[in-house]
């Protein structure tokens, strides 16, 4: 019989399970008590946590119909795992994912009318959902609005979000009216644990008269307490959580003029950052940074532009790369979503989603029939018992 392996050789192999299964960790605990206790010990945890830094990518959630039926679509990232199953999610449009939860919010009445919006909360890997109150009075339009999820922590500080899925959190709700003065912009949080929505905050009379929340789905940005939400044209709102006060910031100003979508996102350093795709010269994915110039002024940098063909497979790329609307001609090449607090950024065009990590540059192709993709990403390792 071979000798048995030792316990610090036994966990540096537990170390390197898989992270994108939560449940990976959970299963290998019951093949005996030995393994059980080494994964119980607090070392092996806290070094777990230091191996893995990054949320991983569980699965994918996207809109495959935005109109009545409504329907989202569960994907999970490793398949073979057998610990997260696909599903349709009927009736449900997702907004959000973020510290472990999903958010949906979908019009009762179905699009472009007024009504009430059903908010949901869902927990992928517990299947855990609650559904939340609408906002008191409701919104008199509907058709253009944005949320968000979150942890409650995170206006204060002092979680690291790497298992607080199942605890305390908000929902951020953020939308645009239209009055005599012009579009008008507010936002308004629930609280989980009150059971309640706030007050709202708006920007009334604001200079930008024209700006209003980007009615197309796309997910928020959070960069420290700080929520990103597009907005038309060439703005973004901008929601700070701790001093509850909505403001309206530029993008790079010529991305406007491309045709294809830009995705706010956080980089390194609690920086906000921008995607697009560019065609010229070559269709490449282009990075921006919104940093502090000398003079003290936030202003947008453009940063590495990487070319699409050397990140996907051979011929993945449609030889038709601009569609034309009926108005104009616009890119067939999107960035579609990305993982937050990760390198992963996704990119869609005919139907097909690929999943890209930008300092590996691996990809692979995560989902299709798409309008809009949001990763479910979890740091969560489960309780076990020595």
């Amino acid at each position: 019989m071979p000798p048995e392996l030792a316990d610090d050789l036994l966990g540096e192999i537990l170390l390197r399970l898989p992270p994108d299964d939560p449940a990976c960790l959970l299963r290998a605990s019951l093949a005996c008590k030995r393994w059980r206790r080494i994964l119980a010990d607090p070392v092996f945890r806290r070094r777990h946590r230091e191996i893995h830094r990054a949320p991983s990518v569980v699965g994918f959630l996207g809109i495959v119909s935005g109109n009545v039926p409504y329907c989202s679509r569960f994907v999970p990232n490793n398949p073979a795992s057998g610990r997260l199953a696909g599903r349709d999610l009927p009736g449900w449009l997702v907004s959000d994912c973020r510290h472990g939860r999903a958010l949906f919010v979908t019009p009762a009445q179905g699009p472009d009318t007024e009504g009430d919006l059903d908010f949901v909360v869902w927990d992928p890997l517990t299947d855990e959902r609650r559904r939340l109150p609408p906002p008191s009075p409701t919104p008199t339009v509907t058709t253009r609005f944005n949320a968000a999820v979150l942890c409650s922590a995170t206006a204060v500080g002092g979680c690291d979000h790497r298992g607080c899925h199942g605890g305390p959190f908000r929902a951020v709700f953020v939308f645009t009216t239209w009055t005599s003065a012009g579009w008008v912009t507010s936002a308004r949080v629930y609280s989980s644990e009150t059971d309640d929505w706030s007050e709202p905050t708006s920007i009334q009379q604001h200079p930008y008269v024209h700006v209003h929340i980007d009615p197309s789905p796309c997910p928020s940005a959070l960069v420290g307490d700080t929520l990103y939400f597009r907005g038309s044209h060439r703005y973004a709102i901008e929601y700070q959580l701790g001093a509850q006060r909505l403001s309206v910031i530029d993008q790079p100003p010529w991305c406007m003029y491309k045709g294809g979508l830009m995705f706010l996102m956080p980089l390194e350093d609690s920086v906000l950052g921008l995607a697009e795709v560019e065609e010229e010269p070559s269709l490449s994915l282009c990075l921006w940074s919104r940093e502090t110039s000398p003079d003290g002024v936030m202003q947008w940098a453009r940063g590495r532009a990487i070319e699409l063909e050397m990140l996907l497979p051979y011929a993945a790329l449609p030889p038709q790369r601009l569609a034309f609307d009926g108005s104009r001609w616009i890119q067939d090449v999107d960035i579609v979503g990305f993982a937050e607090g990760t390198d992963i950024i996704l990119v869609g065009f005919d139907h097909d989603v690929y999943m890209i990590e930008l300092n590996s540059r691996r990809s692979k192709k995560v989902f299709d029939h798409f309008t809009c993709v949001v990763p479910y990403t979890s740091f969560s390792v489960p309780g076990i018992a020595s």
